[in-house]
């Protein structure tokens, strides 16, 4: 399997901030990237970080052994801006002595993906580039708005009226409906067959018109690299790199990496031992019967007063959530507009009941 995400593709401080855990709280996730993982351990919590494709778990594992080790200004060029051209030099001196032998001989034969451009290697960051890229081609004045607007209503008006139209329109929405141009988007079949049957690009639309309307583009991880070409800058990318949580988790670092299915390892846990649960929109990629079974084992491996977090691409008719008998909080009902990603339909936060 190859690396999938290289950076998270939800707002992990939104992420943080709902979980709210609560130093040496039991937390699991979807490691993914990584990065949701690294900012819950290093706000206090022992984490397990679950994932059915090892590289995602050895890209963690490198993230946590540099953060270790490197100071914060070369792990923002390393995994923010994702180039770094001393990076192998580094890589061998610091890095790879913390790593475990299996994960240091993926890195040996890997570590130039940073050196060259981690997000532009493969997976889902590529085609994200390369619309962007594109845009920018045919709206050369893009970046400059959004590098110099001082408000958000400069770049919204700019948005609407020279941007929007060409990404969205009568053109692009049936492509998205009736192709698989958003492949690259969805690596799972079940998640791209509900994009495009579900009418996502038209909810995308108007979610990334409310994101551009509310917030400075040139403060986001994700739409900055792509429209601006320029990574977010210190304090707006991921949140394990601020500087505090960096080194947190250089000081103790409490976090397990599972490889292993989701509904698997939470069945494996012991009961109600769980603070909070992340996870993420493995929903989307689920068929009815395998998304019920995966809600009723958080619901039991949830502790009493327990969160949860759910994302989805797609919104499911049914709650399955909510049909085993968890509490969905009504701070729900803004969390999508919230999440400054824009790409997903649902955010929701559940509680078990004390």
């Amino acid at each position: 399997m190859a690396i999938t995400f290289t950076r998270a593709w939800e707002d992990d401080r939104l992420d943080a901030e709902l979980l709210a855990v609560a130093p040496g709280s039991r937390v699991l996730v979807v490691a993914a990237a990584g990065d949701a993982a690294l900012a819950l351990a290093a706000d206090g919590a022992d984490v397990v970080a679950v994932d059915l494709n090892p590289e995602q778990l050895r890209l963690t594992a490198l993230k946590l052994a540099a953060a270790r080790v490197l100071d914060p200004e070369t792990l923002h060029r390393w995994f923010e801006v994702g180039r770094d051209p001393s990076a192998p030099a580094a890589y061998r001196e610091r890095v790879r002595a913390g790593l475990a032998p299996e994960d240091a001989a993926f890195w040996d034969a890997h570590i130039g993906m940073v050196a060259r451009g981690l997000h532009g290697h493969g997976g889902v960051g590529r085609p994200f580039l390369w619309l962007g890229r594109a845009v920018r081609v045919v709206r050369p004045r893009l970046a400059g708005v959004i590098e110099r607007s001082q408000d958000p209503s400069t770049q919204a008006e700019f948005w609407r009226r020279r941007v929007r139209p060409v990404i969205f329109g009568r053109l692009s929405h049936w492509v998205a409906a009736n192709t698989s141009v958003l492949a690259p988007m969805a690596p799972n079949p079940d998640e791209l067959e509900r994009m495009r049957h579900g009418g996502w690009s038209h909810g995308l639309e108007a979610r990334v018109d409310a994101v551009v309307a509310s917030t400075l583009v040139r403060r986001h991880p994700w739409w900055r690299p792509a429209f601006s070409g320029r990574p977010a800058d210190p304090g707006d990318g991921a949140a394990w790199l601020d500087p505090a949580r960096v080194a947190a988790l250089a000081a103790s670092p409490r976090l397990e990496l599972v490889h292993g299915d989701l509904t698997a390892v939470l069945r494996a846990q012991p009961q109600a031992s769980l603070a909070a649960i992340s996870v993420s929109n493995v929903p989307d990629w689920l068929d009815p019967a395998s998304t019920a079974a995966l809600a009723a084992a958080v619901r039991d491996a949830l502790a009493p007063g327990g969160r949860v977090l759910v994302r989805r691409v797609v919104a499911d008719v049914t709650d399955a959530f909510v049909a085993a008998g968890l509490n969905r909080d009504p701070v729900s009902d803004d969390l999508a507009s919230r999440d400054r990603t824009a790409l997903y339909e649902r955010v929701d936060l559940y509680r078990r009941a004390e």
